[in-house]
């Protein structure tokens, strides 16, 4: 469960160019839900999702996930927060070109506290569910946008986390690509997995049980 009570972020406190970019945020999500986070450019999706995957900071109120709260938490704990319960996918997939497939899904196992004795077994159990095993042993860089998108969800889903966050991951996409990559995130879900997707796209929005509306840093639809 992901919870948020009064979360505000600025960044650049206390400087002259100091800018708030959310404001009061207070949000609860349930396990098992698909969600999307919607709002024009500049709303403070980004800013959200980045202290929803413990990658930024906030300056005042509380964030818990699974009941922990993250505020003042750690970096080494932190990192382990990120490792085991988080799976991020972003719209420019954030591949390592010059890996293949399988490499690229094997690297979050490599930060894993225990690392998986059978590394390449568990990544390629992770490339079967999005339906990319065949591409394996592929370099990246010889990928469409759509199997790259495909890559990077199976290296979210490769330490098997409860929560998977999405940042505009249709983006890049055609139509019919970006219907598949939703319809894969369906699947995912129900599976009992937590996805959360940052979009503007409204089609996108309205295939998820949950919409959450953000307009200059705070939250006008729940």
């Amino acid at each position: 469960m992901i919870k948020l009570k009064n979360v505000s972020k600025i960044y650049n406190k206390g400087k002259s160019n100091a800018f708030q970019a959310l404001y009061d945020i207070s949000l609860e999500i349930e396990s098992g839900t698909l969600s999307a986070i919607i709002g024009t450019s500049g709303a403070g999706k980004s800013t959200l999702l980045h202290i929803l995957a413990c990658i930024d900071s906030y300056e005042s109120g509380e964030y818990y996930i699974d009941d922990v709260l993250v505020k003042n938490t750690g970096e080494k704990q932190l990192a382990r927060i990120r490792n085991e319960k988080i799976g991020m996918v972003m719209q420019d997939y954030a591949l390592i070109d010059d890996f293949t497939a399988i490499q690229n899904v094997m690297l979050p196992l490599d930060f894993a506290r225990n690392t998986p004795r059978h590394k390449k077994e568990q990544a390629m159990q992770a490339l079967k569910e999005v339906s990319m095993e065949c591409f394996a042993n592929k370099s990246v860089s010889q990928l469409s946008g759509g199997q790259k998108q495909r890559i990077a969800i199976a290296r979210a889903i490769v330490n098997q986390p409860s929560l998977i966050l999405a940042d505009e991951p249709t983006g890049a996409l055609d139509s019919k690509t970006s219907a598949e990559i939703m319809e894969l995130f369906h699947k995912l879900n129900a599976q009992g997995r937590t996805i959360i997707i940052v979009t503007h796209d409204p089609n996108v929005a309205s295939q998820c049980r949950r919409m959450i509306r953000i307009e200059d840093g705070r939250i006008v639809e729940n």
